[in-house]
């Protein structure tokens, strides 16, 4: 059995601050590639929506996940992120089938 775990995030900035909720999410992306268990974490961007972010990470096991989820730069990130967002995101953890 495969115990890796992918979490498809979506978030949607402000009008008006998506090139800084994208420089927010950069600054953590190789400290959390860097995390052990971290397989995969790639920042993509919505080629119809500049404010439509998403996030593709792949996760050794759900112990690995949780472990980032209590990161401090992840608590950070998510402090200094929330109030550029409009609404709030969406994570949905998903395993491979095929």
């Amino acid at each position: 059995m495969n115990d890796t775990v992918m979490i498809i995030a979506e978030s949607n900035a402000a009008e008006g601050k998506a090139d800084q909720v994208r420089s927010l999410i950069q600054s953590v992306v190789e400290r959390t590639r860097a995390e052990d268990g971290c397989l995969r974490y790639d920042l993509l961007r919505d080629l119809d929506d500049d404010s439509h972010m998403i996030l593709i990470e792949e996760w050794r096991d759900q112990a690995a996940l949780d472990a980032h989820l209590a990161s401090e730069h992840l608590t950070s990130l998510f402090q200094e992120m929330m109030p550029l967002l409009a609404g709030e995101g969406r994570g949905t953890r998903v395993s491979r089938v095929l």
